[in-house]
């Protein structure tokens, strides 16, 4: 039997590859195009799809240019592990994340004793006794927190869901060179 962890961990393996076919699919365009060659292997993603977005803008709608360069920030937060934005760009794509409602509880220089108390007031969901991940941000000590949150409501999932149409989007304009 696997643990939430294992199980968020894939999920999250799982989008982390879809982000980076992204990636490869914005570069190889760039190289394909004469005009864009010099710029596939530029060091910022950014400027590579920016000069992609100019390039083929009259084959672009304006959604598919917004949704490129959120897919870019998106891979950006998964990959650096940056859940709670990662969750904003997931919104902005308008992918409609749902909290997992993951609760955390501070059993930090607590005696055995103490622990018990705390973890059984939480389980109660006792006022004070813990808080919902997703309220606390990007905070340090809740990089795991964020992983069964984010894991739990599925927006690995919708990331990589959101990763495929933007590759989508730059195979067709690889169609049209």
């Amino acid at each position: 039997m696997q643990s939430p962890r294992e199980i968020f961990q894939r999920q999250f393996k799982a989008a982390a590859a879809e982000g980076a076919v992204y990636e490869l699919y914005i570069r190889l365009l760039a190289d394909k195009v004469p005009e864009l060659r010099q710029s596939a292997y530029g060091e910022r993603l950014e400027d590579v799809e920016g000069l992609i977005v100019v390039h083929f803008s009259s084959a672009l709608t304006e959604d598919e240019k917004n949704h490129l360069k959120l897919c870019r920030q998106l891979r950006n937060k998964i990959l650096h592990c940056d859940f709670h934005a990662a969750r904003k760009k997931l919104e902005e794509i308008g992918a409609n994340p749902q909290p997992g409602n993951v609760r955390r509880t501070d059993i930090s220089g607590l005696s055995g004793r103490e622990m018990a108390v705390k973890i059984t007031s939480a389980l109660a969901h006792a006022p004070g006794s813990s808080e919902y991940v997703a309220d606390l941000g990007s905070r340090a000590g809740v990089v795991f927190g964020w992983l069964l949150e984010a894991g739990g409501a599925g927006d690995f999932a919708k990331a990589a869901d959101a990763f495929a149409r933007g590759a989508a989007i730059v195979d067709r304009l690889a169609l049209i060179g």
